[in-house]
């Protein structure tokens, strides 16, 4: 199976993060895990990509940070990232979610946006509620199901294959049917562009080009989350969704934070 190069836009979106994106992340994992600092507490961050929220969970003050990723560029790129922390209890390792060996437990397992990634989602979240320690937190997002994920999926296939010309038409067209769409209901794209930055220190266009070339790609329920991470002993925190839509332009995720009994 050939994969978008996911590595090549994590490295060309780290060179963007600055204090203003990190404090973004940090807030966004002060918000999941209910907690001022990760004092004491081990993090793994299953598909490290630009190594911003490892990042944030060292500025947190994690005991130990462990970040993984199957992708030699963003293995490389949170090296860079977090070159001024190696000498910590940091370990940054090229490594798929599947390959993780499960007699390491860690108090906070954190995968943003990838487990719906890897070719098989059921068992990526699976492998990885077994690298929580009890009494510790699964921290996921993941797209939310939608009318049109079958289009999308084709749509990623001809993305991720084609060369960067066709792939820059396919995203000025993205973008204009999304301008026009945010101006319709009387939003435009400069304000959604900020108020996503300050949400957790991403990049929009980054992630319209992660979005549109994303393969392997799947989507889940919040309900069909629930259940798998329920029969694995797992019990919801809490669950920030993004709003039902048919998919016309894609789909959000939905984050969630589960506790291990």
């Amino acid at each position: 199976m050939k994969y978008f190069k996911f590595g090549e836009n994590w490295r060309s979106f780290s060179s963007l993060i600055d204090n203003d994106r990190l404090n973004y992340s940090i807030k966004s994992i002060k918000k999941l895990t209910n907690k001022k600092n990760l004092k004491n507490l081990s993090f793994l961050d299953i598909g490290c990509g630009s190594g911003l929220s490892s990042l944030a969970a060292i500025k947190l003050h994690c005991r130990e940070l462990y970040a993984i990723d199957r992708d030699e560029n963003s293995v490389e790129t949170t090296k860079k990232v977090l070159w001024n922390f190696q000498k910590k209890k940091v370990k940054i390792e090229k490594l798929s979610v599947f390959d993780l060996d499960e007699n390491n437990k860690f108090d906070i397992v954190f995968s943003w946006g990838v487990l719906h990634h890897t070719g098989n989602m059921k068992k990526a979240i699976e492998k990885s509620t077994k690298m929580v320690s009890k009494g510790g937190l699964l921290i996921i997002s993941l797209y939310k199901k939608t009318f049109l994920c079958s289009f999308w999926k084709i749509e990623k296939i001809i993305y991720k294959s084609s060369p960067v010309f066709i792939q820059k038409i396919i995203k000025l067209v993205f973008m204009g049917f999304f301008s026009l769409g945010l101006l319709l209901t009387k939003r435009n794209l400069s304000s959604y562009k900020l108020d996503y930055k300050n949400q957790r220190g991403m990049s929009f266009s980054h992630d319209v080009h992660d979005w549109l070339g994303g393969y392997p790609y799947e989507s889940i329920s919040v309900e069909d989350t629930i259940k798998i991470l329920k029969s694995h002993n797992f019990k919801l925190v809490k669950c920030f969704q993004v709003k039902k839509r048919i998919g016309f332009f894609g789909t959000g995720c939905d984050e969630y934070v589960f506790i291990k009994s």
